[in-house]
């Protein structure tokens, strides 16, 4: 395993080098810099802020998430626990080693806080990484030490990328918060080279994986972000030791978790309580606080599968999950 690092910014970003890479969003010409990154073809400005090229407004349907890995930074990097947490969802779920990734194009799709741009980075992979809301900077913050690491700030669905330039696609915890998930699957696929693989996660559709939580979405998506932390921030703690009393119940623990409101993560063995509340606390609030939050049925994802004529592709149920892993 290779990895090269720096101190400050990538090399890519600090010298700008790589946005070269870059296109226009509206009408796929390069771009060029000077204070900011300026379309050839029609004009169009695209900020550069912290070294991070932005192609979305600052207000965009990604709020909560920005606001959450600005709090949680940390909170859920390998490098930060002391546990390889992180790196085994991710190996497990695509099914790839970290030595074919070594020297790889890849494309991370929607990276929060960089949890897994972190594992991606240490493979030795090249990694593009995006996502909708500031938690860029986050990710910046954290992972900006690793040479081969760039990053932007875009939509899912306008990306400034070359079409069919990547060897791997991962996207993780992603395309359920999206407005449409069937154009958020099929536009990933177009940067994935013919032969490349991808692996994406989904929400289990809620016939398959019932949750109490369903029922008070509807109310606390419309919460403002720090009033909602505030309260699950409050709650988290109380209501916790509940469910782990009855994660711990044989055969039907899992099912009993649903019942309480907080997600619990026993299967993790996270055993310090201080990093169980916290992870809670997070992911409580990852449940509640997103505008969008659309579970998908298996059938339907081998029926995009299928149309996008892709080859070799598996949907495993883990968890709460559906993963998609294949080869365009």
């Amino acid at each position: 395993m290779s990895m090269r690092s720096t101190d400050s910014l990538p090399e890519k970003n600090r010298d700008y080098r790589w946005f070269e890479a870059l296109r226009c969003p509206d009408c796929l010409t390069q771009l060029h810099r000077e204070t900011a990154l300026i379309c050839e073809g029609c004009g169009r400005t695209y900020p550069v802020r912290g070294g991070i090229p932005r192609f979305v407004p600052e207000e965009n349907y990604g709020k909560s998430f920005g606001y959450q890995w600005t709090r949680h930074r940390l909170t859920q990097l390998d490098s930060h626990v002391g546990l390889p947490i992180s790196r085994d969802r991710l190996l497990r779920e695509s099914g790839w080693s970290a030595d074919e990734l070594e020297g790889r194009e890849v494309l991370e799709c929607g990276s929060g806080a960089g949890r897994f741009t972190e594992v991606l980075c240490q493979t030795g992979a090249v990694v593009t990484s995006f996502d909708i809301s500031n938690a860029v900077d986050a990710n910046a913050a954290s992972n900006s030490r690793f040479a081969d690491l760039r990053l932007f700030q875009a939509s899912i669905y306008d990306l400034p990328l070359v079409e069919e330039s990547f060897d791997y696609l991962v996207c993780i915890g992603v395309i359920q918060h999206t407005p449409d998930v069937e154009r958020t699957f099929k536009t990933l696929m177009r940067y994935l080279r013919p032969g490349g693989k991808f692996c994406v996660d989904v929400y289990a559709a809620i016939v398959a994986y019932p949750h109490l939580r369903h029922l008070l979405r509807p109310v606390t998506k419309r919460i403002p972000p720090p009033k909602l932390y505030s309260a699950v921030q409050s709650v988290t703690p109380r209501l916790l030791p509940l469910s782990m009393r009855l994660s711990a119940v044989p055969r039907v623990g899992d099912y009993l978790t649903r019942l309480v409101p907080v997600a619990n993560h026993r299967h993790l063995g996270l055993t310090n309580a201080e990093t169980l509340r916290t992870w809670s606390v997070l992911d409580t609030f990852d449940w509640l606080s997103p505008q969008f939050e659309r579970p998908q049925p298996r059938r339907r994802l081998e029926r995009w599968c299928t149309e996008l004529d892709l080859s070799d592709f598996t949907i495993e149920r883990i968890r709460g999950l559906y993963v998609i892993r294949g080869t365009k």
